[in-house]
């Protein structure tokens, strides 16, 4: 069980490992007890941090008092780095390390430090986000040009990419995950945690005989450290699917599944209770004429995307939990989505259901 707090440090591993094999994995205890010089509960001078290191017992883990939720607290080590795990913010030296891995086309993966030519998109954390797609990712940079007839529903220029058969996973996403919506409402219900997606936003994607194309994922397996009891991230999502597909059955989806004691299912969905998709609520950058500075000189011009959107959810104090961010074509192969991802933390902001909303 990882014990600690994110610190400062940097990793300096370069290029983008794609395999499938985890990461890093590791163990640490605290070295300070400042935050835990309160006197526990039998009454003796050590602080509760300082008994669970000393002891291995897991007090919080089964419901009993942890003392103070600590917000983590985190020094950016993504400088001059192309390493997806640390453009995320994860496993700097000193942080509690995590395992990481990632499936599909490594074409569909990347890090970047900005898009577009007004900072709209500028890394939430460090210098560096990572970026997953269902197309190529060198796209990106390529200008949708004004000969694109779109009142012709002619296909996109550019992110307009089939990454391969092998990527395509059909109606059935990779376990964890499940399209079927049995969970209900489980902050009202937890018997019912680990039966289906919680959050009720997957389920009815599919119920039209979809399947999910190019599928591309980071999977992150993290024990949650004792003081904390929530777990957030910063997204972007964009879509070539608009304005062809606006409103209709071929919605490029992103996924942020959670398994977690505290919640099952998708984290990731608007304030309507819509997945983040080419139809969600949060979709603000409707490029419909072609002039939309913050999308000049990208593929997503006369296109559509999101600003910086926060994932908070809840979890459970020394827990391990699973976090799969995913994005995928749905129906077919082409005009293709991406989503950018950066600034994952711990905090204290634990609540029955999780929360998304802007904040860039």
């Amino acid at each position: 069980m990882a014990i600690g707090i994110l610190t400062a440090g940097c990793i300096a591993d370069e290029g983008i490992d794609t395999t499938t094999t985890p990461l890093t994995t590791g163990v640490q205890l605290p070295t300070s007890t400042a935050a835990a010089s309160e006197d526990d509960d039998q009454g003796d001078t050590l602080g509760k941090l300082d008994v669970i290191a000393a002891t291995g017992e897991m007090p919080c883990a089964e419901g009993g008092d942890c003392g103070e939720c600590i917000p983590s607290m985190h020094e950016p080590c993504d400088q001059g780095a192309n390493n997806m795990i640390s453009a995320l913010g994860l496993n700097c030296p000193g942080d509690a390390q995590v395992e990481v891995t990632t499936f599909g086309n490594p074409a569909a993966m990347a890090v970047r430090t900005g898009f577009g030519p007004t900072g709209q998109w500028a890394p939430r954390e460090g210098s560096a986000f990572a970026v997953l797609g269902s197309g190529l990712t060198t796209d990106l940079d390529s200008e949708t040009p004004d000969s694109d007839d779109f009142l012709a529903h002619a296909d996109p220029t550019h992110c307009n990419d089939d990454l391969g058969g092998e990527y395509d996973v059909g109606a059935m996403l990779p376990a964890p995950l499940r399209t079927n919506d049995v969970g209900g409402d489980c902050s009202m219900n937890p018997a019912l945690l680990g039966t289906g997606d919680c959050s009720n936003t997957i389920e009815s994607q599919f119920t039209q005989g979809n399947s999910a194309f190019d599928y591309t994922e980071v999977r992150i397996v993290a024990d949650v450290p004792l003081t904390n009891n929530s777990v957030n991230y910063d997204f972007a999502f964009f879509s070539t699917e608009y304005p062809y597909y606006f409103n209709s059955a071929f919605n490029d989806m992103y996924v942020g599944w959670l398994e977690s004691e505290s919640w099952t299912g998708n984290i990731s969905f608007d304030n309507a209770g819509n997945p983040i998709s080419l139809n969600a609520g949060f979709l603000d950058f409707r490029d419909d004429n072609g002039n939309a500075p913050e999308l000049a000189g990208t593929c997503m011009r006369y296109h559509a995307g999101t600003r910086w959107l926060q994932s908070v959810a809840p979890v459970t104090p020394g827990e391990t939990i699973t976090l799969v961010l995913a994005v995928f074509d749905l129906s077919d192969s082409i005009l293709d989505s991406y989503v950018f991802l950066d600034n994952f933390g711990w905090g204290c902001d634990g609540d029955s259901t999780p929360s998304t909303n802007p904040v860039g």
